[in-house]
């Protein structure tokens, strides 16, 4: 009997090198050091890019949708992400994967960095309304609790358990989504180091390819050993050369 499982993935930092958001100041003539220290005013669990496009002096009136698709042109991808998702999209053994992207990155910068690898109606990004091509309001920022409902909507629309429910991500705006999908008893992975991360996802996986990510899924989901999953990436022409696994205390003692 074949098995679905709902796989969602952020963009920014995991499925990318970098963050859209410093590819966007940099056209527009403001440092890495300004853009996070904006960022940083900004208190809020994600879409603050969306927040200073739409109401900072230096970027309002300044954003068009050329230049965000101009953007997405200059991501540059992690190793593995191409062949992940086709690995996923054939589905492994009787396990059916539905994939798609839910980020706070605006819609137009994702969909041209996946373009040809990933369809645009599977994307689910910060949509903006505009006018004469330049952005006016955010239309819908998918981050924080607008991610939580876009999980809920792809839930119903793919007919699947809430247990059968795969997130991936690595940062704040990413917190309420894990939280929603562990009360569902789903299963979270995060990319990142960070403690907070660790302390709600099922899994940490740190590696510069995405492919690894496929780990955690073939050993808790699939209950692949890893002679199994060792196998798995061979088949397909890659040697896992290094594989730790570590329990990491966050101590700070005054």
């Amino acid at each position: 009997m074949e098995k679905k499982i709902l796989f969602l993935s952020d963009f920014d930092k995991t499925l990318s090198l970098g963050d859209v958001g410093h590819i966007l100041s940099s056209k527009l003539g403001i440092s890495a050091e300004k853009f996070t220290q904006k960022i940083e005013e900004i208190v809020q669990l994600g879409g603050e890019l969306a927040h200073l496009i739409t109401r900072d002096p230096d970027y309002a009136g300044k954003v068009s949708k050329d230049l965000l698709y101009q953007v997405g042109k200059e991501v540059e991808l992690k190793k593995g992400v191409t062949e992940m998702m086709k690995i996923l999209s054939e589905g492994i053994d009787n396990y059916r994967f539905c994939t798609y992207i839910v980020s706070a990155a605006p819609k137009e910068c994702v969909e041209k960095a996946v373009e040809n690898i990933f369809p645009s109606d599977h994307i689910y990004g910060t949509t903006f309304t505009y006018k004469n091509g330049i952005v006016q309001e955010v239309e819908r920022a998918n981050a924080g609790h607008a991610k939580v409902a876009t999980l809920d909507m792809l839930k119903q629309k793919e007919d699947v358990a809430r247990n059968a429910i795969v997130y991936v991500g690595d940062g704040s705006s990413d917190i309420h989504v894990m939280l929603h999908t562990k009360s569902y008893n789903g299963y979270t992975i995060t990319v990142s180091p960070a403690p907070y991360m660790g302390h709600i996802c099922r899994r940490s996986v740190i590696a510069d390819n995405v492919l690894a990510i496929l780990v955690p899924i073939l050993e808790d989901l699939l209950k692949f050993d890893r002679e199994k999953i060792r196998a798995f990436f061979e088949e397909r022409g890659h040697t896992i050369l290094e594989w730790n696994r570590a329990d990491t205390e966050w101590l700070d003692i005054a």
